[in-house]
């Protein structure tokens, strides 16, 4: 599973940090990695056109997952001298990562803004390097054990919990002009190869988006 990142166009970075002179860079080292958006080369180039820019970077490190707070706290740690030298930090990870690193600093260094140079687009499933998939949206609400495994959410163009719709012309979904497969049809090709067309007609009720809609936690005691 990995968090899809994709690049800010560079002037949007830059006039997020138009107030700030001295700059700590935090790049991903898992997710963003993968998705070329963060990483060792991707530290590497955003300091480089940050410096032509003219701003000095004080540091630049790669942690394994800036999502992660306990690694957070521990390289922090290491550079707190560091952190008192920055005017800002430019996070090169997804929106969970800013929200991390946020917390980490918040009170050793509430005064201390955080930027990012990504847009999160989706939880994805990887084919290979720079071809990435949505196959969850973290609804909370998952039917793989009804559907073989495939979300409906994500594989039909209008997340229907029944389907096929009337849209769905040879197995072919009208959203796109038909050149995407029909999710609900996969669905079914899927069950009957497990044997579980019985599963297929079972009327399921919308999915209720305002469970999903809201602030959300998992906490295990």
């Amino acid at each position: 599973m990995t968090v899809i990142t994709t690049k800010k166009p560079f002037e949007e970075v830059l006039e997020a940090l138009k107030k700030v002179k001295k700059i700590g860079i935090v790049s991903c080292g898992s997710c963003a990695a993968l998705c070329q958006t963060g990483g060792t080369e991707g530290a590497k180039e955003m300091a480089e056109k940050l410096e032509k820019e003219g701003f000095e970077i004080v540091f630049s490190i790669v942690p394994e997952e800036v999502c992660d707070q306990r690694v957070m706290k521990q390289d922090f740690r290491k550079i707190e001298e560091d952190l008192h030298k920055i005017d800002a930090i430019l996070s090169l990870s997804c929106g969970v990562g800013i929200a991390s690193l946020n917390e980490v600093l918040a009170k050793k260094f509430p005064h201390l803004p955080v930027f990012i140079s990504n847009n999160t687009e989706f939880i994805g499933m990887t084919e290979r390097i720079g071809r990435f998939y949505m196959r969850c949206r973290g609804c909370g609400q998952c039917l793989l054990n009804e559907t073989g495994g495939i979300c409906p959410v994500t594989t039909c163009a209008k997340s229907l919990m029944n389907g096929p719709c009337g849209g769905m012309v040879d197995g072919k979904c009208e959203v796109g002009n038909y050149e995407k497969d029909c999710g609900w049809v996969l669905i079914y090709n899927r069950l009957k190869e497990l044997g579980r067309l019985d599963l297929f007609s079972i009327l399921r009720d919308p999915i209720d988006w305002s469970e999903s809609g809201h602030q959300r936690e998992v906490v295990w005691r």
